[in-house]
């Protein structure tokens, strides 16, 4: 596969409550959690130091997160790492110019690769037979952009970008679309949300506009993680 130069994001956004469901003994006893200057790398890490320190030190609170706009604890950035490893997916697809509809499942397996790049490499079995995509994936954290670059054994490549966000109850999703491609004689347009919902699972809701008609559901795709050893 072709390395693109590509730059790319994720943003977690932690729960929060507001500072009114915390008492001032709670805030007293585990003091307001705010990101510490400084940008120290960590081998084998996307995130700095002073990142990976912030999600720890949420993560061992026992009161409710402080909102920001009470001035309150700090949101935890996404981890990219969280992919690394090894993850089962299955779903339906219908019938689409890459090709017959039924069902889609195999195996996907993530490494780091350096900085905030990782690879991995889908084995996928469809209706029309077995499917190999190796894709590139990276972030640039300050951009807050991901981008997933897939090449398919099919003979097409899918370039996936956009922004990654949360919500207040601690989902992140990465919003995306694809560049236009023709493929069998159609202009083909993906878009879509990849959803982290747990440490152990996520999954990818797709919408396709075939030939410029209106984007129609392309299907979810579920992925956990293969006995549900994180790295």
């Amino acid at each position: 596969m072709s390395r693109l130069l590509v730059f790319a994001t994720a943003l977690m956004v932690g729960a929060a409550s507001p500072l009114s469901a915390q008492t001032a003994a709670q805030i007293a006893a585990e003091p307001i959690v705010k990101l510490q200057p400084g940008a120290t790398p960590v081998a084998g890490e996307c995130l700095t130091k002073q990142q990976l320190d912030l999600i720890a030190a949420l993560n061992a609170l026992h009161r409710p997160t402080v909102g920001v706009e009470g001035n309150g604890d700090d949101q935890a950035p996404f981890n990219p790492n969280y992919f690394v490893g090894a993850w089962t997916f299955e779903g339906v697809l219908p019938d689409s110019p890459f090709g017959s509809g039924g069902e889609y499942a195999g195996t996907e397996t993530f490494q780091r690769m350096d900085g905030c790049t990782y690879e991995s490499t889908m084995l996928a079995s469809t209706a029309d037979g077995k499917v190999t995509i190796k894709t590139l994936m990276t972030y640039d954290p300050r951009a807050k952009y991901m981008v997933r670059v897939e090449d398919d054994s099919r003979g097409f490549r899918l370039l996936k970008v956009g922004r990654v966000g949360g919500d207040p109850g601690g989902y992140e999703s990465h919003y995306w679309e694809t560049q236009p491609l023709t493929w069998q004689h159609h202009k083909v347009r993906v878009k879509g949300r990849t959803l982290v919902s747990s440490p152990d699972s996520f999954r990818v809701l797709m919408e396709i506009s075939v030939d410029g008609q209106p984007f129609t559901n392309f299907g979810t795709v579920n992925w956990e993680r293969a006995a549900a050893k994180r790295p």
